[in-house]
């Protein structure tokens, strides 16, 4: 029970006694004192903020920009992790370059009264066009000779 409301309790219980009032109405006051501040306005919780990242495609050539974009809500801030790194806002979209061969994981992770959300990633390979294939052999094939 609320502390505040002890007190008035305790009057309630008493004042029956001293006044020879009828406890029905006394009652009845602390019955409406006590919905007056439970409908008052309640603090909500906050919220554990979440997050969604995507790519617009999974595979990109290397050398082609490809967009991540994502989205959070409850959050305050948010962070770019992995193959990319900074403070994003808490939406938003970025044309990044490929570069290289392989995988790539880039992650976001946001914060919020609610708490810190678990990493959210997305995974993108790089891949070589056939032209940069066939330019790769003959480069080796010209080391080769060596």
């Amino acid at each position: 029970m609320n502390k505040r409301l002890l007190p008035l309790l305790g009057i309630a219980l008493l004042f029956p006694i001293y006044t020879h009032a009828a406890p029905s109405n006394i009652f009845i006051e602390l019955l409406k004192a006590l919905e007056t501040q439970r409908s008052g306005t309640a603090k909500q919780a906050p919220v554990q903020p979440t997050v969604e990242l995507s790519v617009d495609r999974p595979v990109v050539t290397s050398g082609e920009t490809f967009i991540l974009t994502w989205s959070s809500s409850g959050s305050t801030s948010c962070e770019a992790q992995g193959g990319w790194t900074g403070d994003l806002e808490i939406s938003g979209s970025a044309r990044l370059q490929s570069y290289g061969i392989g995988e790539r994981a880039f992650s976001i992770q946001c914060a919020g009264d609610g708490g810190d959300v678990s990493l959210t990633t997305v995974t993108v390979r790089f891949a070589i066009s056939p032209e940069q294939r066939n330019t790769q052999a003959a480069i080796a094939a010209m080391f080769s000779i060596f």
